[in-house]
């Protein structure tokens, strides 16, 4: 062999070399590429999901304000048995309606295990306290629900269910949402590469 078949041997390797390097870097950058992608929609459907949720409970008014018209029909009757009928439907209404309103936060549980599957290092720990934080909050309700059935005393109830929830637990579920809705952002953002 000559010079020149050792140099074109050479060449060769060199250039299956190169060519394994392009593969291996291509692959890096597509499996990145499928991460983002994934992330973006997952984020994006558990966004989506949030606001429709939220949409749902603003459409519904016993989810908001809970106070049937006949229930003030009958009160402004003056008819003693007639309040206290409309006393108790009501206070059964409150329940159900109280018991309807915990389906979105398990909804929310449920879509937050999507997110912890492909949350990066950074993300996961404020979902995962998130996730605690809204725990939390259901083992509360669910303990006062369980306390108001077996009441029929409506203003007992009224009270049950606003002594629900700690300023600090919702100040800082708060907070959280707005970092954890940053880091996604952040994730999934192509135009910083």
């Amino acid at each position: 062999m000559d010079t020149k078949d050792y140099f074109i041997v050479g060449l060769g390797v060199i250039g299956w070399i190169w060519g394994i390097i392009q593969f291996r870097l291509n692959r890096k950058y597509q499996k990145a590429d499928k991460a983002i992608e994934k992330r973006f929609e997952v984020y994006s459907n558990f966004m989506n999901q949030m606001d429709e949720m939220s949409m749902n409970m603003r459409k519904n008014p016993n989810a908001t304000y809970g106070i049937p018209t006949e229930f003030i029909a009958e009160i402004l009757t003056g008819e003693e048995d007639r309040i206290n009928n409309a006393l108790l439907k009501f206070n059964e209404n409150l329940l159900e309606t109280t018991r309807n309103s915990l389906q979105p936060i398990m909804i929310v549980n449920s879509e937050l295990n999507k997110l912890k599957l492909v949350a990066s290092e950074k993300l996961l720990p404020k979902i995962t306290e998130y996730k605690t934080l809204v725990n939390d909050f259901t083992n509360e309700f669910q303990s006062v629900l369980n306390n108001l059935s077996t009441k029929n005393d409506l203003e007992y109830n009224a009270k049950q269910l606003l002594s629900i929830g700690h300023e600090e637990r919702e100040k800082r579920m708060g907070e959280l949402w707005q970092e954890i809705e940053t880091l996604m952002r952040d994730e999934i953002d192509y135009y910083k590469k």
